[in-house]
């Protein structure tokens, strides 16, 4: 891969005589730069503007690795966006969206998909795929993204232009990508950006891969937890729980024949008297939550407590007391997220307005600093919070009380405070928050919406495994991404058989968290073994084949030493028949293939897997070098260590 630089200053990026990106040009505020005077020497261009300069240094750090360091100086204010480019031209085939946070628009999307859209804005990284004789994909990125959140946007569209010599006016269809932060106007003289690298890649998923774990390692990305395996109370007792349950809970896990090894048993909202007041409890908890706490540390598990860290409700203690801690807007009214002034509320509660905590006020953080410590010295070592996103608040659409930072800057020092009040040994899991400020604080991330008891509806698994295969290239790069419950009871619930142990197999086969709130001591005995049939090992990833495809079925392969495990899901409402190589699915030709759940020996016809499923349900496959395999049943990882 090579740039070239015009003398205007414009460049483009070729590999092996093939045009990937042209007319790279800086931006700001969604519009070309427009300067009086441009320099181009060796390695450096200076565009000479009237607001101020910016120099822009190219080096070719390796063959397929190009670098952009830009310099901003003499600004009295930043722009609210600055493009690195701006609506260059490519000939790209696709792109990969990444999503800001959880349940958002994520993974690959068709020329003919993107002609759909207005535009699709992917965050933290972009990638375009180029098909053709040789597949070949292009990441843009900036390893450190601590300060400004980054965003790619791309659009496709048809452009007109005369044809050699003939003068009859034609259309060729195009990509137009560009690619920036937002700087949020900032009263900054003078920036050094992140560095900002384009990326050469044989295909969208080693190149995601790559970027991935450069990213979370230049992030500080802790990876180091055991991966989770725990009890959440919200997924069946919601809001609800409450003393008698707890003690009723961990009473039958404790007279369980085969006790489940979770490591955390999180209570999750419904203990607080209104966001905000943390360290109070409800009747719910009439010996609050320390007592609750040493409970569940007298069971043998860590104990788990859910925090709304950004939330404050009108009716709250907090609020009433101190109504200069909220965000307000530019015209002094608070920011507010939540009206809930008609029906239904949320959780129960009376507040009819949800505002959110100004972190930026030294007293508000010292608050929440206690909320933290506070639940820390009661004995909680795993924590969720939730509604994240809330806190990133662009700066320079709000009022805070002590101004001059970026909304990821101000998100970044609000989470060192708590990852210090928690400790380095809680398990934090973030929920409704945007991933790539979390990275390095974060031990697990929820990636899609909340699941329910249906396949359709609004809490139907269609986001999640949308979620799931989109944020793939995160797990265990940045943190281990969590896609929410799994369902195993067989009561109060519409799910059928096929659909529980397809996405339950789903959870496990992807690498993710697993945890349910199910009550596990009610539950029929073969979906206790399911469980434990799911228990995680070590950190595993999943590959997935067709990533830079839009596919009906999700395949997710997890590779051990001499074995594989193939997962195939049919997600759409007609039965899928589909023939797989074992070259496509990364497995050597040599291997065998048995069905796992019956052990039968597959047929493979011209080293072909052929498949033949129902919809909703799934097939899980172990391809090994032993050509008398023995199934492991006890655990699912046990077939491939």
């Amino acid at each position: 891969m090579e740039y070239i630089v015009a003398k205007d200053g414009r460049i483009r990026i070729k590999s092996k005589g093939r045009m990937l990106l042209e007319d790279l040009y800086p931006g700001m505020d969604g519009s070309e730069v427009h300067p009086i005077r441009v320099t181009v020497t060796e390695q450096k261009i200076l565009w000479e503007l009237s607001e101020g300069s910016i120099c822009l240094e190219i080096e070719q750090r390796e063959e397929n690795r190009i670098c952009f360091r830009y310099r901003l100086d003499g600004w009295e204010e930043l722009p609210h966006t600055f493009h690195y480019f701006y609506r260059a031209k490519t000939n790209a085939d696709g792109c990969y969206q990444a999503a800001e946070g959880m349940g958002g628009n994520t993974g690959y999307w068709t020329k003919e998909k993107i002609k759909s859209a207005d535009i699709v804005m992917s965050y933290g990284l972009g990638a375009l795929q180029f098909l053709g004789e040789e597949k070949a994909a292009l990441l843009l990125y900036s390893e450190e993204q601590k300060h400004y959140e980054n965003i790619c946007e791309t659009e496709a569209f048809k452009r007109a232009f005369y044809t050699d010599g003939s003068g009859l006016r034609t259309e060729k269809e195009t990509m137009i990508c560009s690619y920036g932060l937002r700087t949020e106007r900032m009263k900054r003289s003078a920036v050094l950006l992140p560095e900002f690298y384009i990326e050469y890649s044989e295909t969208i998923e080693s190149g995601l891969e790559k970027a991935a774990k450069k990213i979370g390692r230049e992030m500080g990305a802790r990876l180091a937890a055991p991966p989770a395996y725990h009890w959440c109370s919200w997924y069946y007792c919601y809001h609800n729980f409450d003393r008698v349950q707890l003690e009723e809970y961990l009473t039958g896990l404790e007279k369980m024949e085969e006790k489940p090894p979770i490591r955390y048993f999180q209570i999750d909202a419904g203990y607080f008297p209104s966001t905000g007041d943390w360290l109070e409890c409800t009747e719910r908890f009439p010996l609050g939550l320390q007592e609750a706490f040493e409970r569940i540390n007298q069971a043998g598990y860590l104990p788990g407590i859910w925090v709304g860290a950004f939330m404050v409700g009108n009716r709250s203690k907090l609020y009433r007391q101190h109504p200069d801690w909220i965000l307000y807007d530019l015209d002094d009214k608070p920011v507010r997220p939540w009206i809930t002034d008609n029906e239904p509320k949320p959780w129960g509660y009376q507040d009819e307005e949800y505002y959110i905590l100004d972190t930026s006020h030294p007293d508000a953080m010292e608050y929440m600093r206690n909320v933290f410590t506070t639940l820390h010295d009661w004995g909680a070592r795993m924590f969720k919070t939730d509604f994240m996103l809330w806190g990133l608040q662009d700066s320079s659409r709000v009022k805070r009380h002590t101004p001059g930072k970026t909304s990821v800057e101000y998100f970044r020092e609000y989470l060192q405070m708590i990852r210090e009040a928690i400790g380095e040994e809680s398990y934090w899991l973030g929920c409704i928050a945007p991933f790539l400020p979390f990275v390095g604080y974060a031990d697990g991330m929820r990636i899609g919406g909340d699941v329910g008891s249906s396949w359709n509806g609004e809490f139907g698994p269609q986001n999640m495994m949308r979620c799931l295969v989109g944020n793939n290239y995160t797990n265990h790069n940045y943190y281990q991404i969590d896609p929410d419950a799994v369902m195993l009871r067989e009561f109060q619930i519409r799910l059928n058989e096929r659909e529980i142990y397809s996405l339950a197999l789903l959870a496990a086969m992807s690498g993710s968290c697993i945890y349910t709130s199910d009550p596990l001591h009610l539950i029929k005995k073969d979906r206790r073994e399911l469980f434990l049939f799911l228990k995680p090992d070590i950190r595993r990833k999943a590959n997935i084949p067709f990533l830079g495809e839009e596919r009906k079925e999700m395949v997710f392969v997890q590779h051990g030493k001499n074995s594989s495990l193939i997962f195939i899901l049919n997600k759409s409402e007609s039965v899928l028949k589909e023939a797989y190589t074992l070259q496509q699915l990364g497995i050597p030709t040599s291997y065998s293939v048995v069905r796992v759940m019956t052990g039968e020996q597959e047929g493979l016809w011209k080293q072909k897997l052929l498949v033949d499923i129902e919809p909703h349900d799934c097939r899980l496959y172990l391809a090994t070098s032993d050509k008398n395999p023995t199934i492991h049943y006890e655990n699912l990882w046990m077939n491939i260590q």
